[in-house]
């Protein structure tokens, strides 16, 4: 609604009472315009303060914008008018949640766009980046629930000689992931498909590096789920994943209580940990806690 149409029908319902109810009309539309004044000087405010902010802030928003647009063949106009999926349900069924959030176009396209200021999407990019010597001279990592692509284009970025495979059990994210990398030049060097991360299609001690960022609290065995990355991870090789702590939402079908609850999960699947964060971030339900794990296979 542009404000011009707002202004019109705003004064169209006020007038249905401006008869019987003349004093209290124009309560009403004072206290309104106050309130709409105060919104827009601090929209004002949000606009200097974005245009103060440093050119590598604005070439970092502007890259994630242009490459959502052409992974999602969207404008900015239908970006903003995406449904966003609101039929999850308390049960919290795997399946549920697969049919109604993740094979949705929106999907994808959400998680991109928290690569552009959602600080626990930043940190996870952040840890990866900590630890990118894991990654050997020809390494073949797998990125496991590799969602819109983002870190694995990123894990790409750092060398030329770096192979990538991974699954993500959403069809639109698959499609989302390989744009992006066909958009960076890098679509060769990815084999990506549709599957479970509880029935990975590879043989045992397959891969130098396995990523799973994010993805094991989306099924309701994280146990089932790392068991399997274990698999097909070669002795000595590394692990990096990211688990949250009291985060309960829909989409996720495992909540963890305490760090040291993913702790012993890495323990009891035979990982061992070398470096482990935690990080605390405010949602508006609250705090909740993101752990960032670099592990060892023994």
């Amino acid at each position: 609604m542009y404000y011009s149409e707002f202004e019109t029908a705003f004064e169209a319902r006020l007038q249905t009472h401006t008869d019987v109810y003349p004093c209290a009309v124009e309560y009403h539309r004072a206290r309104f315009d106050q309130t709409i004044q105060y919104l827009l000087s601090s929209i004002l405010e949000q606009t200097e303060d974005l245009i103060q902010r440093p050119e590598t802030n604005w070439t970092h928003t502007e890259e994630i914008v242009s490459d959502i647009l052409y992974c999602g063949d969207i404008t900015i106009k239908q970006l903003f008018s995406l449904e966003i999926p609101n039929q999850l349900t308390a049960d919290r069924d795997f399946e549920a949640v697969k049919t109604k959030l993740y094979e949705t176009k929106y999907y994808p396209i959400s998680e991109h766009l928290n690569y552009i200021s959602f600080p626990p999407a930043l940190e996870r990019k952040a840890f990866i980046r900590k630890h990118l010597d894991c990654f050997k001279g020809k390494s073949r990592f797998c990125d496991l629930g590799f969602g819109p692509g983002v870190l694995t284009a990123f894990i790409l970025q750092q060398n030329t000689s770096w192979q990538a495979t991974g699954v993500d059990v959403s069809q639109h994210c698959l499609q989302h992931a390989q744009r992006l990398l066909r958009k960076k030049g890098m679509l060769g060097r990815s084999e990506l498909s549709v599957g479970d991360v509880r029935t990975l299609p590879y043989p045992d001690d397959t891969f130098d590096v396995v990523i799973a960022i994010e993805v094991l609290e989306h099924i309701p065995d994280p146990e089932t789920g790392l068991s399997e990355a274990m698999r097909v991870l070669k002795p000595g090789g590394y692990a990096i994943t990211a688990l949250p702590v009291q985060l309960p939402l829909m989409m996720h079908l495992y909540d963890f209580d305490t760090p040291d609850e993913v702790l012993a999960l890495y323990k009891k699947v035979g990982l061992e940990v070398i470096d482990f964060e935690t990080k605390e971030f405010q949602r508006q339900t609250g705090a909740f806690v993101d752990t960032f794990a670099l592990s060892i296979k023994s």
